[in-house]
């Protein structure tokens, strides 16, 4: 109901939350002039866009009432606001190597010890799936480039994974699409339609994002040390310290190192075909002694240099999942019984 508590309150700020999180709501279903149209949804097994629930509690998306501008709000720690904060000073903000998340706007929560900051609406930087080398080879640079950005700073990240390398997706997805159901435009059976990345006007831009557990040592990298490695990939020797000592940036180089590894070598369906070549540098990155680990800076010159030495047709070369060679194209989303369950509680 968190979000419903909110919503007069993140209106007055000039935010405006899907219908769905409106305190008088009234699903769309259960209107009489939908009755027909109800009927044949459970026949045909469809939805109304406003039964489609959220499963990330602390992040909502919203209009911005200035503009008719999509954004997210982020309900922060107040660690992760203060150095989203910091990362966006004037002296930072404007050095192209700093990829932090922009930060368009913040405010109290009433009686609550976190905040509310507004931040664009990206997506998560391995949608769509990359088209060839050169995509991920670009998407892998700036990520290094922006990690690299904050240990220059003195900075650790923390948590450099998955889901907290985002991608402005403006022109990739020029009609948009749902942040419940981001293969689709409305939520429902719109396939949001994209445009390679290789082939926008503006070349995409890609970010990092959530620094709640991002660690400033102003005394420099060599002596910083931290206890317990509060982080989603759980793999590496830092997180199975049991509570000893470490330094905290070789483990940001890990943790990023076998996100990218994950990409081009795994057990699951997603891995990409094509990517065998950077391998060696992933592995380098995701030594078990941190000390045989390049450092960030490192790694991104050992990037840019294995960049610099392919031609224009390796790098244009296409990518491949691996399902796709054994599956058919799954073209519907599919929606499970407990999104069914769910669709009708208004804080989901």
């Amino acid at each position: 109901m968190f979000w419903v508590q909110h919503y007069n309150y993140l209106l007055q700020h000039g935010y405006l939350l899907r219908p769905r999180y409106q305190p008088d709501w009234v699903p769309a279903r259960l209107l009489p002039e939908n009755k027909t149209r109800a009927k044949w949804s459970i026949i045909l097994g469809t939805d109304f866009e406003d039964e489609v629930a959220s499963f990330q509690g602390f992040l909502l998306d919203a209009t911005r009432h200035l503009d008719g501008c999509k954004v997210v709000i982020k309900r922060a720690k107040n660690s992760d606001y203060a150095m989203l904060r910091h990362l966006n000073n004037p002296e930072l903000s404007s050095d192209p190597k700093n990829h932090a998340i922009p930060l368009l706007d913040s405010f109290p929560i009433p009686n609550d010890d976190h905040v509310f900051i507004v931040l664009p609406f990206m997506q998560i930087f391995s949608r769509p799936q990359f088209h060839c080398r050169k995509e991920f080879a670009e998407a892998c640079r700036q990520i290094f480039q922006g990690l690299a950005f904050m240990h220059e700073q003195n900075i650790a990240h923390g948590d450099a994974c998955t889901t907290n390398f985002l991608m402005d997706c403006t022109e990739v997805y020029p009609q948009g699409y749902h942040w419940a159901r981001p293969r689709t435009t409305d939520g429902l059976q719109t396939m949001a339609p994209h445009i390679m990345r290789c082939r926008v006007a503006t070349p995409v831009r890609y970010y990092l994002t959530d620094f709640e557990g991002a660690l400033s040592y102003p005394q420099g990298k060599q002596y910083a040390l931290t206890k317990g490695a509060f982080c989603q990939i759980k793999t590496s020797p830092e997180w199975h310290s049991r509570g000893a000592p470490f330094n905290p940036f070789p483990l940001d180089v890990y943790n990023v190192g076998a996100t990218f590894l994950g990409l081009c070598e795994s057990d699951d369906s997603d891995t990409l075909l094509g990517l065998e070549d950077f391998k060696p540098l992933f592995l380098s990155m995701t030594a078990t002694d941190p000390s045989d680990r390049p450092t960030m800076a490192q790694s991104l010159d050992s990037l840019e240099s294995f960049i610099a030495s392919k031609d224009a047709e390796w790098l244009n070369g296409l990518l491949v999942k691996q399902e796709s060679l054994d599956l058919p194209d799954k073209r519907v989303e599919r929606v499970g019984p407990w999104d069914k369950f769910l669709k009708l509680i208004p804080f989901c």
